[in-house]
């Protein structure tokens, strides 16, 4: 406690910052996309792992069209392709992910938003076909609607992408062209991750919940 004019005010502890190593989280992760830290709520800076590999055979690692209400801040950190090691850039809020190529390469990088204070924060994932470019399906996420009283509250961010693709690979007809007839092939969503992450991120909060009150875990 300090004094100020007679009246006692309270020092606030200092703000510890956190720091992680970038390549351990990308050796570790289960996930694209995988938070860094265990913060997703409003208002928080939220920098996700992310790490590339492309053995240059052309092989699809999938594709979709991802398009965010806030900017996303994307730096590489190690990288022997077209990103160069130390490119730091915010691209359009509506941009491409995946696909494949036929030059080898690698990157390791951190990808950050800051999640908005107040009101909606849309986000959306879309699917096209690979023939002639048409929508096949489309989701769609608020990412305000984070359960803040769960300590290991998933990203809404990998809950929209991993419903897409499971929508999309269950069924032959999602995956049907109604433009050009051509049968897209099953997005290969092992690659990403996201169904181990959010089976980890449940299994994680219920452990945490059995901790804390072990008849809320039965």
């Amino acid at each position: 406690m300090v004094e100020e004019a007679g009246t006692q005010r309270a020092v606030p502890m200092p703000v510890v910052p956190m720091k992680v190593n970038a390549f351990s989280v990308a050796q570790q992760s289960n996930a694209q996309l995988l938070p860094m830290f265990p913060y997703v709520h409003r208002g928080a800076i939220v920098p996700c792992s992310i790490a590339f590999e492309s053995d240059g055979s052309g092989a699809k690692m999938g594709y979709f069209v991802h398009t965010n209400s806030v900017d996303e801040i994307a730096l590489t950190l190690a990288s022997n392709g077209p990103q160069r090691t130390g490119d730091v850039f915010v691209g359009p809020r509506s941009h491409g992910v995946g696909g494949g190529s036929t030059v080898a390469f690698f990157r390791v990088g951190v990808v950050t938003q800051r999640q908005l204070e107040e009101g909606e924060q849309p986000e959306e994932a879309t699917l096209f076909c690979e023939q002639c470019n048409v929508e096949l399906l489309r989701n769609g996420v608020d990412m305000a609607e984070t359960n803040e009283a769960d300590r290991y509250a998933p990203l809404p961010s990998i809950v929209l992408l991993d419903e897409l693709v499971t929508q999309f690979n269950a069924s032959e007809t999602a995956r049907t062209c109604s433009a050009c007839g051509h049968v897209n092939p099953p997005f290969p969503a092992m690659i990403w991750g996201w169904s181990r992450y959010l089976r980890n991120s449940r299994t994680a909060q219920r452990g945490w919940d059995g901790v804390r009150e072990p008849e809320s875990a039965r």
